[in-house]
C-alpha cells in the first residue's frame, strides 16, 4: 500500500551553506517540497505541523497525495508520527471547509 509521508525539513545549499526550512512530502508516486519557512514557521506538534502544511500550500502534487489518502482512507506520517485516517479526515475537511 502507498504510504504518505511529510516530514519537517532543513535544507542546506552545499555550495554556501545557506539554510531553509519546510517539508519534505513523499510517496511511492510523487514528492515535492516547501523551503520558504522559517524555523519558527515549524512547529513541535505533528497535527499542528500538518495543519499548518496544509492552510498553506496549493502544490498539486502534496494535494494528489492528501486525496489519495482520503481516497483510500489512510493516515498519514508526518515527521514520524502517525495520524491515523479519522484524525487525518477532520483535518481535510477543515481545510476544505475555508
Amino acid at each position: 500500500m502507498n504510504r504518505v509521508c511529510i516530514e519537517p525539513s532543513k535544507f542546506t545549499d552545499l555550495r554556501s551553506g545557506a539554510e531553509s526550512f519546510g517539508w519534505r512530502a513523499f510517496d511511492d508516486h510523487f514528492q515535492t517540497c516547501d523551503s520558504s519557512w522559517s524555523k519558527a514557521d515549524i512547529p513541535d506538534d505533528a497535527v499542528v505541523f500538518l495543519k499548518r502544511v496544509m492552510a498553506t500550500s496549493e502544490d498539486k502534487a502534496l494535494w494528489a497525495m492528501l486525496d489519495f489518502c482520503g481516497d483510500f482512507r489512510q493516515g498519514i506520517n508526518v515527521g514520524g508520527t502517525f495520524i491515523d485516517w479519522p484524525e487525518l479526515s477532520l483535518l481535510l475537511g477543515f481545510v476544505h471547509a475555508k
